[in-house]
């Protein structure tokens, strides 16, 4: 479960988000939703630790991923997956190059573990 309390943030003095408070269950359909511009992404960049909140605290299976060193964090970041809308891919690398992206950075699997064909 993701737990988010009293998340704030702010930029250059203008409040995205105030003192969101909410759960994300395992299992269970879950949604952000709203009108552009009322802070989704900035919340799923917090969840995910792109963007750290000003106030409040999330936790992963309650485990503080907001005041997490880092080796915690690399640890939880293996159990999240996240796509940008858009078409967010590195330009300068294959499809293939950006799928691996976060396999280099977080695992030591060899690349024919990466690509399917290791045993």
């Amino acid at each position: 479960m993701i737990e988010i309390k009293n998340i704030s943030k702010s930029f250059n003095n203008k409040q995205v988000l105030l003192d969101v408070t909410g759960q994300f269950v395992k299992g269970k359909t879950n949604l952000i939703i709203g009108a552009s511009g009322t802070g989704k992404s900035v919340l799923l960049k917090c969840i995910v630790g792109l963007v750290k909140p000003d106030e409040g605290t999330i936790s992963f299976d309650g485990r503080d991923f907001t005041n997490a060193d880092s080796e915690l964090k690399q640890s939880i970041r293996r159990e999240i997956g996240m796509l940008f809308q858009g078409s967010a891919l590195f330009d300068s690398q294959t499809v293939e190059e950006n799928v691996m992206f976060p396999l280099d950075m977080l695992t030591t699997m060899k690349r024919d573990e990466k690509d399917g064909q290791g045993k």
